[in-house]
């Protein structure tokens, strides 16, 4: 028995390799399915066309390359769906008042069609951090990567202690809603509490935005609880402001977050001659002032893949080889990253002469 159980390993695991998505550079993927969460959200099933599986880590995102009007665009969007469900890759996507790329998704993409991807990318995931308890914090859709990680540790039946904390408008807005029931009333060691922010006599939850008395009710040992969040720039803002207060330390929080209500100013700081040397290129740029690496980039046709464009979600990172930039980033990068001579091109002015590895 044990004899034909390791064979079989050993004959299925190099199949799964040559089977897995390349995520090195944009591909097509096919959307196969098109699911109405509520009425302003949807999730988009994609599969491979060569019918490869999805390697990744819940929490990662996606790069999305459409063309919407003759303009090239690109989006990110977190993947919802777990990793151990590799046959197929899904985003969940919220229409948003004035959104191009979402209204677009909406309105356009169905079933049948291929578009381009890129990924998935990002350090925000369960890899990196020790936990034996969890805290997953989410508002309106930030709640899709941190419902990839859920659905991964209830696929392989974890025994861990999980606390969900979601917050919505309204019960109607709340995503993936029979799903977290459904999770919570299936295993005992998972525990989901949705809050709504408007008033609602059918609605017998919580009610309002969260702050350190409220997290603290619901999860009375969040200070014993690694936390993983993600939302619009104000709820993560409120989150963290809350977390500090009940005194949870920095090495137990991460947090995902992409765009915000509005870009950071920049001043250039420095009006001295600068230039940006693309080493594995072969090409160099010499910069005006204010311009970032990103826009050197631009100039000399050296692709470079971003998404938010203001130094939170880290998709613009390079290694720099020599020379100094002056970043503002929003936490696009780890500690340990910029220690080891990582920047992010959206948010990085050279400051003189600048050699970059790409």
């Amino acid at each position: 028995m044990n004899a034909h159980v390791a064979f079989g390993a050993s004959d299925f695991l190099p199949m799964m390799r040559d089977r897995q998505w390349a995520n090195t550079t944009p591909q097509l993927v096919l959307c196969r399915r098109v699911i109405e969460e509520t009425p302003d959200v949807k999730t988009f099933v994609f599969t491979s066309p060569t019918d490869r599986m999805f390697c990744f880590s819940a929490g990662q995102y996606l790069l999305m390359h459409l063309k919407i009007e003759g303009t090239a665009v690109t989006r990110s969007y977190s993947v919802s769906s777990p990793p151990t469900r590799p046959l197929d890759i899904q985003i969940t996507v919220k229409r948003t008042p004035g959104g191009l790329v979402s209204n677009w998704l909406h309105d356009n993409l169905r079933p049948g069609d291929e578009i381009e991807i890129e990924g998935p990318l990002g350090s925000f995931n369960l890899d990196d951090l020790p936990y034996e308890k969890l805290l997953f914090l989410s508002g309106g859709s930030g709640i899709t990567p941190v419902m990839s990680m859920l659905r991964a540790l209830t696929d392989r039946a974890t025994d861990q202690d999980i606390s969900f904390v979601h917050s919505a408008r309204t019960q109607g807005d709340i995503i993936f809603r029979r799903e977290l029931d459904a999770l919570a009333s299936r295993f005992p060691n998972v525990r989901v509490n949705c809050v709504c922010s408007q008033e609602d006599p059918n609605w017998s939850g919580p009610t309002g935005r969260i702050d350190s008395r409220m997290l603290l009710t619901l999860v009375p040992d969040l200070r014993d609880r690694t936390v993983f969040a993600c939302g619009p720039e104000a709820y993560m803002k409120a989150a963290r402001a809350c977390l500090d207060a009940i005194g949870v330390a920095e090495s137990r929080y991460r947090q995902e977050s992409f765009g915000g209500s509005s870009s950071p100013q920049f001043e250039p700081a420095s009006t001295m001659p600068s230039s940006v040397r693309f080493v594995r290129s072969g090409v160099a740029h010499n910069c005006l002032p204010g311009e970032t690496l990103l826009d050197a980039a631009g100039q000399c046709g050296v692709y470079v893949p971003t998404a938010c464009q203001q130094g939170v979600c880290g998709t613009c990172r390079i290694a720099k080889l020599s020379g100094e930039v002056a970043m503002d980033d929003l936490g696009g990068l780890t500690t340990e990253e910029k220690l080891t001579g990582y920047v992010l091109a959206c948010c990085s002015r050279p400051q003189g002469a600048v050699s970059l590895d790409l």
